[in-house]
């Protein structure tokens, strides 16, 4: 008996440690455009996630950035952090020496806190300026950056269909004025895209998926993924969540990403509808076949989503007439009649056993329980 604890020990103790492994191929994005005030529910939204958030930090224009150093410090141990160095709309004012100034400003001030470094913001955008200043801007914060040893990305305008100047198409745009050393070097290149902002265009996963195959045919050695979405319109949101946090893209080096601008609105605190939707989304990751259930109605094919879990489980089958729930060492922790009810939030993180009475007889399940608390 003593040797069956410790192995069950051992395997729960190896794979809580795994859970905290972070999965760089599946960055679970979100954008911070506002981190003043009081950050507590911040914190709580984040922590609460199971996958650990990359938030995207837009850091204000004319703001030093010392007056950053409480937000970073406080926010740093619950998710990664991505810095913006200069939302997009602002780019135009800066001259090329003043952006490099607040690169070297930023970087030498959070260089061990931000993980990735937004050198560049909707780089092909008609309102950052002529081509010939942004870029100077964005390679040589960009050089800047890499001289460090630190992780750089740009984030591309997806404007296939709300350009106004041709030369500012998004492919056009990266072919006639990055260079090559970009091109071959950068470590992120993501692509930002709003469909309030082009006609409420919707494009398919197999149109973003040529979009991304392009972008991989031009950035061979970079991790691609969105780096910006959202919606204003509130009864759109979820919708807007679900096409594309749940988008499957086979590119290379594809890393999901997404950055919901409106985050803080959104999610925070939460207990906002939204941010369950997203962690719902989001936690079926480690679950692909979570999103699309085959509901066939049949006794012997049960579907318990989401797997893993945090907590309260759903399962597509009218003929389960009784659940017990054992854990790892074999104890029965919970019985459960209402199909609809299951919850084993109260539990601790680990490996969990459904055994479910139906009419052809007693079916067992293995779930694993990633509540964070």
């Amino acid at each position: 008996m003593k040797k069956i604890l410790l192995i069950s020990f051992v395997y729960f103790v190896t794979l809580l440690s795994a859970q905290q492994v972070v999965d760089t191929t599946k960055i679970f994005g979100v954008t911070i455009d506002d981190p003043w005030g009081d950050r507590t529910d911040l914190i709580e939204a984040f922590s609460a996630h199971c996958i650990k958030p990359t938030a995207r930090i837009v850091f204000d224009e004319g703001v030093a950035a010392s007056e950053y150093d409480a937000p970073v410090a406080e926010l740093e141990p619950y998710c990664f952090i991505m810095g913006e160095i200069l939302d997009s709309y602002y780019v135009k004012a800066y001259s090329v020496q003043q952006y490099l100034e607040r690169t070297t400003e930023y970087l030498g001030r959070f260089e061990e806190e931000v993980s990735i470094w937004e050198v560049g913001n909707e780089i092909n955008g008609e309102w950052l300026g002529d081509a010939d200043s942004v870029v100077k801007k964005i390679e040589g914060a960009w050089q800047i950056v890499a001289d460090k040893g630190n992780k750089a990305a740009v984030t591309l305008y997806y404007n296939n269909a709300c350009y106004e100047n041709p030369q500012n198409e998004m492919f056009t745009w990266i072919n006639e004025n990055l260079s090559d050393s970009m091109k071959q070097n950068l470590d992120y290149v993501l692509v930002s895209y709003y469909e309030d902002d082009c006609e409420n265009d919707v494009l398919s996963n197999s149109e973003w998926q040529a979009v991304f195959d392009s972008l991989h045919q031009v950035f061979p050695n970079s991790r691609l993924g969105m780096g910006e979405c959202g919606t204003l319109i509130e009864s759109k949101k979820s919708e807007y969540m679900h096409r594309y946090y749940s988008m499957e893209i086979t590119t290379p080096g594809y890393i999901k990403g997404y950055f919901w601008w409106y985050y803080k609105h959104d999610c925070v605190p939460k207990t906002k509808a939204l941010w369950d939707t997203l962690d719902t989304i989001v936690s079926a990751w480690e679950n692909p076949a979570a999103i699309n259930e085959n509901t066939t109605e049949h006794p012997l094919d049960i579907k318990i989503y989401p797997n893993p879990t945090r907590g309260k489980i759903s399962i597509n089958s009218n003929f389960v007439k009784r659940i017990e729930i054992y854990n790892l060492l074999g104890e029965r922790v919970k019985v459960v009649s209402d199909r609809n009810k299951i919850d084993i939030s109260d539990q601790p993180k680990g490996v969990f056993f459904l055994r479910m009475f139906t009419n052809a007889g007693w079916q067992t399940k293995k779930i694993i329980h990633l509540i964070c608390k």
